[in-house]
């Protein structure tokens, strides 16, 4: 029961906890949304809301509509300004990991900042710094957020630029910022606060060491793998060999087999032909005296009164020949 409570929270089948919020850290129905909003009370990431004052240009930027080169260009100007600001301001508290800065134009998310830092106690220090402060005549209201990848939070339609629900979208689109732009900050933000520079090298010198104890074990947990491939694949090829050899003595055999019986057949043929030559020789030879007896020219006699009579004309023939003499 534990295991399927921590798999489905935060889902659609969790009926209890609000997904939009534990994805978003922030949700359209606010309190009285159905379901519990999750706060937590230690994050890495902080939530700014409605920090940032959309210039009217930008709103109607965020809901589609085309605008002028120069008024776009004075809105990206405005937006850059103030991350740049709050981006070194927020460096003050700690390592900035990144800053997002929502362009969504409902009510619960418009102008919503969500900071992320590399340490839980930077974000404490930020929070307890911020709160009670105001920026551009608004109150600073900083929240700890669950979210703490962006990637999830962020509407893919927006990223692909076919989002159709449009500004009024409950996922995230982010205001884009360059990667030069965003790359000069953290620049700055590691001259500004050395020991930053520090942690980073610390962190990297961390991952260098671990990875050299993790490779071994992949390269040997893979080799049994690449091994099981490699005698898999070599079943299959001997098993395809023994298929053809296998095909080949059948094919081999049947033809051995259809030779066989071919020879057969032509010796059976050889022998009913002579067979049949010689019966016909006898046949003629045994009818040849029968067929001049039966002529008259002096063969056998068919009946018993044929030789009654043949025998009587011999003996008078004898008796003719006695008196002559």
């Amino acid at each position: 029961m534990a295991d399927r409570l921590a798999r489905i929270i935060g889902t659609e089948e969790d009926k209890v906890n609000c997904p939009f919020y534990f994805k978003i850290g922030s949700c359209r129905h606010g309190d009285n949304c159905t379901r519990t909003h999750l706060k937590p009370t230690m994050s890495q990431t902080l939530v700014l809301n409605h920090m940032y004052d959309n210039p009217p240009a930008a709103i109607a930027l965020a809901g589609g509509t085309k605008l002028p080169e120069e008024m776009i260009k004075e809105t990206v100007r405005h937006f850059e300004d103030f991350y740049e600001e709050v981006f070194l301001e927020m460096a003050n508290f700690g390592e900035v990991e990144d800053l997002v800065v929502c362009d969504n134009i409902g009510d619960h998310i418009i102008g919503s900042v969500y900071v992320k830092f590399y340490d839980e106690n930077d974000a404490e220090r930020a929070m307890k710094s911020l709160s009670g402060r105001y920026y551009a005549g608004k109150l600073i209201m900083p929240e700890y957020s669950p979210v703490t990848n962006f990637r999830d939070a962020k509407c893919r339609q927006y990223e692909e630029g076919s989002c159709s629900r449009g500004g009024y979208c409950n996922f995230m689109h982010l205001k884009y910022v360059s990667r030069r732009f965003k790359k000069s900050l953290v620049t700055q933000m590691y001259e500004e606060h050395p020991e930053f520079l520090k942690r980073k090298k610390e962190r990297e010198s961390e991952r260098k060491t671990r990875s050299p104890e993790r490779s071994p074990r992949r390269k040997n947990s893979g080799s049994p793998r690449k091994r099981n491939r490699r005698s898999k694949s070599r079943s299959r090829d001997r098993e395809r060999r023994d298929h053809g050899d296998r095909d080949r003595r059948d094919r081999g055999d049947r033809d051995d087999r259809r030779d066989r019986d071919r020879d057969r057949d032509r010796k059976h043929k050889k022998r009913s032909h002579r067979s049949r030559s010689g019966s016909g020789d006898r046949n003629r030879r045994s009818r040849s005296p029968k067929e001049q007896g039966g002529g008259g020219g002096g063969g056998f006699p068919r009946t018993s009164e044929e030789r009654r009579a043949m025998i009587a004309s011999w003996n008078q023939e004898s008796n003719g020949g006695g008196n002559q003499e």
